[in-house]
């Protein structure tokens, strides 16, 4: 028995791309089947390629009455019909249908989850949980505390709700306080340093900053809306 002989591959988009384009489609035009062998092309390669791509949803689509055909170099070739339109949408209409009545494949069971782990309130850390770091403490004022001039700079105390910061400020940094406090009617400053010595006495902790950098901003005043009703 002699096998039949598979049809020659032909690439239309390549060779007539004005005319076919498969991402955005036109209508073609009404005999192009013939422009086509007339050109030289494989009777039954043309016929395999064209029916593949004038059943593509987005050709039928594209079937709309009195849309613009058009030829193999894209040039204008009579209008799709109302006939022809209605066909387009018969057959979409039955790949919808079809495709609506296969049958859903059933959906794989839903595997049992894992149970939760019941984790415990609270627990020892081990030298692997541990990593090295960093610890910086942050103390805000907003008011210029009186210095006691030691030999490093200015020492200062903020009484916090927990405990006392004690820390010596740089001139520089002292003056930046000054010079917020003269200009400003309201303001506030950060201390950012290395937290330093903690002590406990009869008034309560103190706790040492050490090596503080200072920022300030002018606290600005909220405007109250005036009501001229």
């Amino acid at each position: 028995m002699t096998e039949a002989t598979p049809a020659p591959q032909i690439d239309l988009v390549a060779l007539y791309p004005d005319c076919f384009d498969p991402s955005n489609p036109r209508p073609l035009k009404i005999g192009i089947y013939k422009d086509l062998l007339a050109a030289g092309h494989d009777p039954k390669a043309v016929r395999c390629v064209m029916t593949a791509y004038c059943h593509r949803p987005r050709y039928l689509k594209a079937l709309q009455t009195g849309v613009m055909r058009i030829d193999l170099q894209g040039q204008p070739a009579g209008e799709v019909t109302a006939f022809h339109a209605a066909d387009a949408q018969d057959k979409l209409a039955q790949r919808h249908s079809i495709k609506s009545s296969k049958p859903k494949p059933p959906s794989e069971p839903k595997l049992p989850s894992e149970p939760t782990p019941v984790l415990p309130l609270d627990a020892p850390l081990n030298p692997e949980n541990i990593v090295s770091g960093h610890l910086e403490l942050t103390v805000k004022l907003t008011e210029l505390p009186t210095p006691v001039v030691v030999k490093a700079g200015m020492k200062i105390g903020v009484q916090t709700e927990t405990a006392l910061v004690v820390t010596t400020l740089k001139p520089k940094a002292w003056k930046k306080l000054e010079k917020a406090q003269a200009e400003w009617p309201q303001w506030v400053a950060s201390m950012t340093g290395k937290l330093g010595a903690q002590v406990n006495s009869n008034d309560g902790t103190i706790v040492m900053l050490e090596d503080a950098a200072v920022q300030v901003f002018e606290k600005k005043a909220k405007v109250t809306a005036v009501d001229n009703s």
